[in-house]
């Protein structure tokens, strides 16, 4: 019985623990992930100042990125010697070839498409998201992803991480989570909620119970309705109080009351 509940108990923890995981935007756009209601990120701001790729090179190996949409990439915007290839997308990898140490040509492919985009946490992170192409023809192990690093500076620079697994990072202030302004209610409109629900409660609730335990009808109904009935006669007592000086035995006859 004990490794039976212990099992259950495993699988309910794994199950749980999944669920919270698969999950990572409440829904996604190429463009856009939404973390929650009030929180999202967006890619549609991101554009390079010459209105071309971002590009980085490490040795022989160049990537070129143009954010959430695809777009026409020219070889002869970039001088890539020998090249003359157009290609439509979203990421594009080039290597060069290389014929007695001089380079010869650029072999460029694209490998990644804007309508692929998926947002995914960064391995081994909590709250650093990154882009994955889900359906790349990249020759390599691993999808090609593009981390999006929240940079405060005034700029968007894309930099390599690794041409072996097509592992990309982005700097830019557009990529920082942003936050929708909400409102949440104010103290006194809480005051007012919790008043008012008691109140129902209390008299909607303690009409029922008279009625139906008790027998009471018409304004008998009301609970404690001797103690609501006397407050008229309260508040003026209070008021004769205060006008009176605050002396409390300045009113002693039904005539004095009459007269103020």
């Amino acid at each position: 019985m004990a490794k039976y509940f212990s099992y259950v108990v495993l699988n309910l923890c794994v199950i749980f623990l999944n669920s919270c995981q698969a999950k990572l935007c409440l829904y996604e756009e190429k463009c856009m992930c939404h973390i929650d209601e009030y929180s999202y990120i967006s890619l549609a701001t991101i554009v390079s100042p010459d209105k071309k790729f971002f590009r980085d090179t490490y040795e022989n190996i160049s990537y070129f990125f143009t954010g959430c949409e695809d777009a026409t990439f020219n070889s002869k915007d970039y001088n890539l010697i020998g090249n003359k290839t157009n290609l439509t997308g979203s990421l594009i990898k080039c290597s060069t070839v290389v014929v007695n140490n001089t380079i010869t040509d650029y072999n460029c492919s694209i490998i990644g498409y804007a309508k692929d985009i998926k947002y995914d946490l960064v391995p081994n992170t909590l709250y650093e998201y990154q882009i994955v192409y889900s359906n790349s023809t990249s020759v390599s192990k691993s999808l090609p992803s593009i981390r999006l690093a929240c940079d405060n500076i005034n700029r968007t620079d894309l930099k390599i991480i690794s041409s072996d697994t097509d592992a990309l990072i982005l700097y830019s202030p557009v990529v920082c989570i942003h936050h929708n302004p909400h409102y949440s209610l104010s103290t006194g409109s809480i005051f007012c909620v919790i008043f008012f629900t008691i109140s129902l409660i209390y008299f909607i609730g303690g009409g029922c119970i008279m009625y139906f335990l008790r027998g009471a009808r018409g304004a008998e109904m009301i609970p404690n309705f001797d103690f609501w009935a006397s407050i008229p006669g309260l508040v003026n007592d209070g008021l004769i109080f205060v006008f009176s000086g605050c002396r409390p035995f300045s009113v002693s006859t039904a005539e004095t009351y009459d007269r103020i």
